[in-house]
């Protein structure tokens, strides 16, 4: 009976959550793909291995494959609308997953984890700024190497999931694989004999492809750059709202030119935004140190305070991001995120 009710008690929490992500939905979604974000499905592999690539390689295999001309605006918003549907999908199976491997004991809290999450994450990718960016393609892939490693089933696949990550945007090694990374960290410190080897060999080969793929697309990647980009600015133009393109994000990824000078006031902006986000925040912040330092506290044992320690430091991945990059916004997600 208490089983029965345990299992009664999620689904309508599930039902809960259902409700209040399709309110989210309907409050944020803005309608529009942005430039910056079609232009990232006019990159493809047919140039190269070029950076970002993956998506628009996939879009563009299959433009070819149905009957219908898929390079157009309208096209590329209605793929995008379907991504984001497997988002959704994919973050209700997560969703689901963790809530019937978590003790009756931390239920609640868990549950509240759940919702400050999903508050974040659903306006995230409907509002113009995030619909069809890259990033909803980043969570994916983490959310799923977590529900791998919470039922630890097809653990292994988390290898070519890492690296599917980085072919999708180099990013994602600071945005969204600190996830990746500290769960596996963590099995290989609280296990033993060969399943503790089976971690380690997942960390290594995940992180070695990762490593190996940022530094080709950020270094090796623009070698032909200039005799692809006027078609690619074609293409670009061809599927872009009203004809428009990103040209920064062309000239980053395709020709390897340093953005630097074109984003100082971005970055002035930023060191605008970020004290005021901090007061904001503050509640929340403290909130996540009063539980990590709890949980510190909590364990004697050297092995569990690294533990909780690493838990806690990978969050740490994203300053490179906050240092020398724009949007902070994003970052800021990845942080909740994580």
């Amino acid at each position: 009976m208490n089983q029965n009710k345990n299992i009664r008690n999620r689904v309508l929490y599930m039902f809960v959550w259902l409700v209040i992500s399709m309110v989210l939905f309907l409050r944020y979604y803005e309608h529009i793909v942005i430039r910056i974000n079609t232009t990232m499905m006019a990159f493809s592999y047919k140039y190269g291995f070029v950076s970002r690539g993956l998506i628009g390689s996939v879009y563009q295999l299959l433009d070819k494959m149905v009957p219908k001309d898929l390079m157009n605006y309208l096209s590329v918003y209605h793929f995008t609308e379907v991504m984001t549907l497997l988002f959704f999908l994919i973050l209700a199976v997560f969703v689901w997953v963790v809530l019937i491997h978590t003790d009756n004991f931390y239920l609640r809290t868990v549950e509240i984890l759940i919702l400050f999450f999903t508050i974040f994450a659903i306006p995230m990718f409907v509002s113009q700024y995030n619909f069809g960016r890259l990033d909803l393609y980043l969570v994916m892939i983490s959310l799923i190497a977590a529900v791998l490693w919470i039922t630890k089933r097809a653990e292994w696949m988390i290898v070519p999931l890492s690296a599917v990550g980085i072919m999708i945007h180099q990013g994602y090694a600071f945005m969204f694989y600190n996830i990746i990374l500290v769960l596996l960290v963590y099995r290989i410190l609280s296990t033993q004999g060969k399943e503790k080897k089976k971690y380690l060999a997942i960390l290594l080969c995940s992180l070695i492809s990762c490593i190996l793929l940022f530094f080709w697309f950020e270094v090796f990647s623009h070698i032909n750059g200039s005799a692809n980009y006027k078609q690619i600015v074609s293409d670009a133009k061809a599927i872009g709202f009203r004809g428009k393109f990103h040209k920064d994000v062309v000239d980053k990824e395709i020709l390897g030119v340093d953005l630097s000078a074109r984003e100082v006031a971005w970055h002035l902006m930023n060191l605008v935004q970020f004290p005021i986000f901090l007061i904001l925040f503050m509640p929340y912040i403290v909130m996540v140190w009063k539980f990590f330092r709890g949980c510190l506290q909590s364990v004697t044992d050297k092995k569990d305070k690294l533990n909780y320690f690493l838990l806690a430091a990978g969050v740490l991945a994203i300053l490179p991001d906050m240092l020398f990059k724009v949007d902070f916004g994003r970052w800021v997600f990845c942080m909740i995120c994580y």
